[in-house]
């Protein structure tokens, strides 16, 4: 054998060995490498629509990830006749997640197996249990953003007038709220310090004096905030709508 054979002989066995050095390290298919779990953390808003019959239920709730494991200890139930509100506890596998909802007022139990993208989840429902048990249909939730903000502005209205404020709210992992509210033109109060929680689009807030108490929904992108409050004390009692809005 010529020695020009012998050389090439020799590099293509070179890079043979190369190359299967290459795929020990990893250099095999994108699809054979592992993915990570999707992050489905937060606030969450959904929508269950029946097959059977015409009707469609809404469902806020936060959840709250450690690994693969997944839970919410409120979920608000609205549209259905057998309860108001449950607990969640789920499981997340790359983008496959299963959602279980135990009613807490109620005896059903709804399960949705389905998938998500981080920022929705799809799939289907079905429900056991002795008030809407048989029950199938779809599932469809948004996230919705933290309403975690120090630039909020708004006015309250009420047979009494209309009173304006600003508003810094902070957020935390599990969806509590903490911050302040301070009022212009109330012969009542100023600045308030505030807590309550965010459940999906649903926003609590209440005073630590007892005072006032405000319960809204926020938009899609979590940039207005809308619903009714009380003052439930003092010479300002009264029960009006609010409205507040963020850049």
């Amino acid at each position: 054998m010529s020695m020009a054979a012998c050389r090439w002989r020799g590099e293509f066995w070179a890079v043979v060995a190369f190359m299967g050095l290459l795929a020990g390290c990893g250099g095999g298919s994108p699809n054979d490498r592992p993915r990570g779990n999707a992050d489905v953390s937060g606030n969450w808003h959904a929508t269950a629509t029946s097959s059977s019959v015409p009707t469609t239920a809404d469902l806020d709730f936060f959840i709250v990830q450690s690994g693969t494991s997944l839970a919410s200890s409120l979920v608000l139930l609205n549209g259905t006749p057998c309860a108001s509100q449950g607990t969640l506890t789920g499981t997340v596998d790359q983008q496959a997640v299963d959602l279980t909802i135990r009613e807490s007022d109620g005896p059903d139990t709804i399960t949705v197996p389905g998938s998500t993208d981080g920022i929705t989840i799809s799939g289907s429902y079905s429900i056991s249990g002795s008030c809407d048990g048989g029950d199938t249909g779809t599932f469809f939730a948004n996230f919705i953003p933290t309403v975690d903000s120090s630039r909020w502005s708004g006015d309250t209205s009420s047979v009494n007038g209309t009173l304006t404020f600003t508003a810094d709210l902070r957020e935390d992992s599990h969806g509590n709220l903490n911050g302040t509210m301070s009022f212009s033109r109330s012969p009542c109060f100023t600045d308030l310090t505030v807590t309550g929680n965010q459940v999906g689009s649903a926003v609590r807030l209440r005073d630590t004096q007892g005072i006032f108490d405000a319960f809204g929904n926020t938009n899609d992108q979590a940039t207005s905030i809308s619903g009714d409050y009380s003052v439930v004390s003092g010479a300002c009692a009264e029960d009006g709508t609010f409205s507040m809005s963020r850049p």
